[in-house]
């Protein structure tokens, strides 16, 4: 087997707005995210989280997490077989496998009911999803990984976005996933973001009462100012204008 030893396993539901200070283990250790985001810093890197993303620790190596939302995760720290042939690299790494989350519920299920031999059935699982684990990286493309990372963004543009760290679960470096990403979607990734933002304050704006100061927030700029004056740059009006002739346009039709 891959993984000789378990070390411990738990899961957790930690509060938004809360923080794991750096520590270590002496140990491999696998963090996988049901749900929540945030942040966690590993070997001094700092990469993003979401629902179905897992971290990979290499041992003695010191990480931390910044929780922005409520997460729940499952934690695994174990030991590699000295011959096994496999390199963990230190990062966060999306799952686009349904297997892997089929054996994070039997993981989750194993720790919960506790029946005989329950940390057996850890240690056989925990390998299960080391082989997968491989699997998924020897057919991984960059392709996909582009469609996991515009996926994210379409998903989470309305918050503050890490690209330095999303980029780095290409493999590249940030310019050049900034380049091969404008190949694909036609814009830059700090532009496909905010076209985003503003894309929906425009929806916002004609189907809510909103204020502007609520859209600007729920959009994802920092303050009504800056989304006043980036909504002008895209469009050449201001929000209220936009609001304002688009229903002069409804109700002259």
């Amino acid at each position: 087997m891959f993984a000789d030893q378990l070390e411990f396993a738990f899961t957790y539901h930690h509060k938004a707005h809360t923080e794991i200070t750096a520590h270590h283990h002496n140990c491999y250790e696998l963090v996988y995210y049901t749900s929540g985001t945030g942040s966690t810093t590993i070997g001094g890197t700092e990469y993003r989280y979401a629902p179905n993303t897992f971290s990979l620790i290499r041992p003695r190596t010191a990480h931390n997490e910044v929780h922005d939302e409520t997460t729940e995760l499952l934690c695994i720290g174990f030991s590699l077989n000295e011959s096994a042939s496999i390199q963990f690299e230190n990062g966060v790494y999306p799952d686009r496998s349904s297997l892997l989350m089929q054996i994070v519920n039997k993981l989750k299920h194993e720790l919960s009911t506790q029946r005989l031999h329950y940390q057996h059935k850890l240690e056989l699982l925990l390998n299960e999803f080391i082989i997968e684990i491989e699997r998924t990286r020897s057919s991984r493309s960059f392709a996909d990984l582009l469609e996991y990372i515009e996926n994210y963004i379409n998903e989470n543009f309305h918050q503050e976005i890490d690209l330095p760290s999303l980029a780095k679960i290409t493999g590249y470096s940030y310019d050049h996933f900034r380049h091969v990403f404008k190949d694909k979607t036609g814009e830059s990734p700090l532009s496909f973001i905010i076209n985003k933002r503003v894309e929906h304050a425009k929806k916002l704006m004609l189907s809510t009462d909103m204020t502007m100061c609520a859209i600007s927030l729920d959009c994802g700029f920092s303050n009504s100012s800056q989304f006043a004056s980036t909504f002008r740059k895209l469009t050449g009006q201001t929000p209220s204008a936009f609001k304002r002739n688009h229903f002069i346009r409804s109700a002259a039709e």
